[in-house]
């Protein structure tokens, strides 16, 4: 690719390097950085006593910047039910827009190998696993130069294929047990209630059943139960404190009831002190999660990075939970 200053009457097929204001029949026109020049722009830019214009030229085997970003486009999103679309294509740049409401997946080593083959094209996303909102751009594909080579095209495209995809948040039965005592007021359980209805409205989520329960082993048992016969998806707890020892009253509850604690903590704050949880009934798994005392505030929090993906019917491994703290600090 040639880029420089070169005779206007020569630039034809260039690609005009910046943005330029000109005068016709005494209107002020603005020619757009990226415009191709053609024998209009040409005469245009004579008429206005431009001799020398500054523009790129590309080479034979060199494909222009909005061709490039726009098939990387399509490539880089999931063929199979993305839920995302591919806004217009302007000045080498392409957004991502998803269709949904839902949770961003990608894996970040592969955007990170698409990134890594060449400088000329740069792709940039939202966080994985983010929450994303119907009409969010949640990635953006970007040429630096005006040119890419066309081998260099197909090595992105290559390592591109099924990058993004928005998953959908299912429609969850989902159960709010509370534990109680004498010292824990009927407006911090209403509350709690409140918020968390607002944390799942968010999430499509608009029907929760309420339960509570004294903050012991046998009553919190008898909750869990009826959840479990009550076809329970996920089952959130809030005790009257925060779970802070694997021997503490709820994880013994669910352990009494044969279910199995996955993890306590997370290296994200706030939301630290949750705990994650599972119990198999014939042949589905019925999540517990014991929420931390900050999820009785609105603020996002470590456990809403579970709850989405458990809303999106992810599994989530230890590792997962332990690659959270990478921006875990909120």
């Amino acid at each position: 690719m040639f880029f420089g200053e070169v005779n206007t009457k020569l630039s034809l097929n260039g690609i005009l390097s910046s943005s330029i204001k000109v005068t016709k029949n005494k209107n002020i026109i603005k020619i757009s950085k990226g415009t191709i020049i053609d024998s209009n722009v040409v005469d245009l830019l004579l008429m206005n006593n431009i001799e020398k214009i500054t523009c790129a030229i590309l080479d034979e085997d060199e494909v222009d910047e909005n061709t490039a970003v726009y098939e990387i486009s399509k490539k880089i999103i999931n063929s199979e039910n993305s839920y995302i679309k591919i806004q217009d294509t302007k000045r080498g740049r392409c957004n991502l827009i998803s269709n949904i409401d839902g949770l961003l997946s990608f894996l970040p080593d592969q955007l990170f190998t698409i990134n890594s083959i060449t400088n000329d094209i740069g792709v940039s996303s939202l966080k994985a696993f983010s929450r994303v909102k119907k009409n969010q751009i949640v990635a953006s594909i970007k040429a630096i130069p005006f040119g890419i080579k066309e081998k260099k095209l197909q090595n992105i495209i290559n390592a591109a294929k099924n990058c993004f995809k928005i998953l959908p948040f299912q429609k969850k039965n989902i159960h709010l047990i509370q534990t109680t005592n004498q010292n824990v007021s009927t407006k911090i359980l209403e509350k709690t209630v409140e918020v968390t209805k607002d944390r799942l409205s968010s999430c499509g989520i608009n029907e929760i059943i309420e339960k509570k329960c004294f903050h012991e082993i046998k009553s919190i048992c008898l909750q869990l139960n009826k959840s479990i016969n009550e076809n329970a998806d996920i089952i959130m707890i809030f005790g009257i404190s925060a779970i802070c020892d694997i021997n503490d009253v709820i994880p013994r509850a669910i352990k009494e009831i044969h279910g199995e604690i996955l993890r306590l903590g997370m290296p994200v704050e706030p939301g630290n002190l949750m705990l994650l949880a599972e119990i198999k009934i014939s042949r589905k798994n019925i999540s517990i999660i014991g929420m931390p005392a900050c999820a009785r505030s609105k603020k996002e929090n470590g456990v809403d990075w579970v709850l989405w993906r458990k809303l999106c019917d992810l599994k989530i491994s230890s590792d997962d939970i332990n690659h959270m703290g990478n921006g875990g600090l909120l």
